[in-house]
């Protein structure tokens, strides 16, 4: 597993309910921790990097917001459910699921 040594990051979640956090950094590094064992559970490479990422308010589904202006929308296991393709290219920088 890969972790964020290199890299700067820019996007963090805490998991609504599980003492989880999910990072992500400009490099396309996509990391799941566990907070009492400060250990990684997971990681997944992305073709692009990016800096808005957010749970879930049941904590099922994460959004992550690309630096080239796409969104996906992935499962508990990094999943691919939903894609927007965005055209314009410009950065996501803010994602928020409402109550």
């Amino acid at each position: 597993m890969k972790a964020h040594c290199n890299n700067e990051l820019w996007g963090l979640s805490v998991h609504p309910t599980l003492s989880r956090v999910v990072t992500w950094d400009r490099a396309s590094q996509l990391c799941t921790w566990d907070l009492k064992t400060r250990k990684q559970l997971q990681s997944v490479a992305f073709e692009s990097g990016g800096d808005a990422i957010a749970y879930s308010n049941n904590g099922k589904h994460l959004a992550v917001g690309f630096l080239n202006g796409n969104l996906v929308v992935l499962d508990d296991k990094f999943n691919k459910i939903a894609e927007r393709n965005n055209r314009k290219g410009k950065a996501i920088q803010v994602i928020k699921y409402s109550p």
